[in-house]
């Protein structure tokens, strides 16, 4: 079981690492804040995972409470909407490749696993997982295709959404 845990820890540990990097490269501070907010979020699933042999740990389920704060906030305070960081793409690519694959991770070993509150701690973290990809799925699209995000509905012709 120890192997296992490893193996999650490096792979929030990777995560991390990603979302840092990519925060430190981006010119764009609202995307750099959502990078933070990730990255910390990583950093906090690496940390209970060390923590496994207290039952009463629970996952945080505060990235899109977070997430909603900040850009509300940075809606309300005047930032700019759009990004014009060009990098910024293909750093949350990586990163949602990374969720995927983590939340695969600890659905897989979840299910192997033969104690239950491991068990349990990996269908919430992979639930959790799941969560950060779809967010990060948004702000791909979000990123990759401002133009229509703000191009008037009268014309051109759109993907259905």
């Amino acid at each position: 079981m120890s192997s296992m845990i490893e193996q999650a820890i490096q792979l929030e540990v990777r995560a991390e690492a990603n979302y840092r990097q990519g925060a430190e490269r981006t010119n764009d501070a609202s995307a750099a804040k959502i990078l933070q907010l990730l990255a910390d979020e990583e950093k906090e699933h690496a940390r209970i995972l060390s923590t496994l042999s207290d039952p009463g740990v629970e996952p945080p389920a505060t990235l899109l409470d977070a997430a909603k704060q900040w850009i509300r906030g940075a809606v309300e305070g005047g930032l700019p909407s759009l990004s014009p960081d060009t990098g910024l793409l293909g750093v949350l690519r990586r990163a949602l490749d990374i969720e995927r694959a983590t939340e695969t991770f600890y659905r897989e070993q979840g299910s192997r696993s033969s104690d239950a509150a491991t068990q349990q701690l990996f269908e919430k973290l992979a639930g959790l997982e799941h969560t950060h990809y779809a967010f990060i799925s948004s702000l791909i699209e979000y990123y990759d295709r401002p133009s229509e995000w703000i191009e008037n509905a009268e014309f051109g012709l759109r993907d259905e959404y």
